[in-house]
């Protein structure tokens, strides 16, 4: 068997300037979004605010656990927004 009968062929895709420009803000459009979204669900299923970090009243721990779900939540949402923003975007 040839390798080159089963190795994709890879082309040399050169990104839309315009997209490349749109795609980081509205990732971060999106991101704030998504992190409003978050706070007021967090507000309505526990009765408070969700943990502000940089409160030292906050338990380190629930603070913590808080920004692991928003930063997790945050990076997922950036890739979603790139990937759709670049889903045919290429120039060849």
């Amino acid at each position: 068997m040839n390798m080159n009968e089963t190795t994709p062929e890879i082309v040399d895709e050169q990104p839309n300037l315009v997209m490349h420009l749109i795609a980081p803000i509205t990732a971060t459009g999106a991101t704030m979004l998504v992190r409003k979204v978050l706070n007021a669900g967090y507000q309505r299923s526990s009765g408070r605010t969700a943990p502000d970090p940089r409160d030292p009243r906050v338990n380190i721990g629930r603070a913590l656990m808080w920004a692991i779900v928003t930063a997790a939540t945050a990076a997922a949402v950036e890739t979603v927004v790139y990937r759709a923003m670049n889903r045919g975007t290429h120039t060849d």
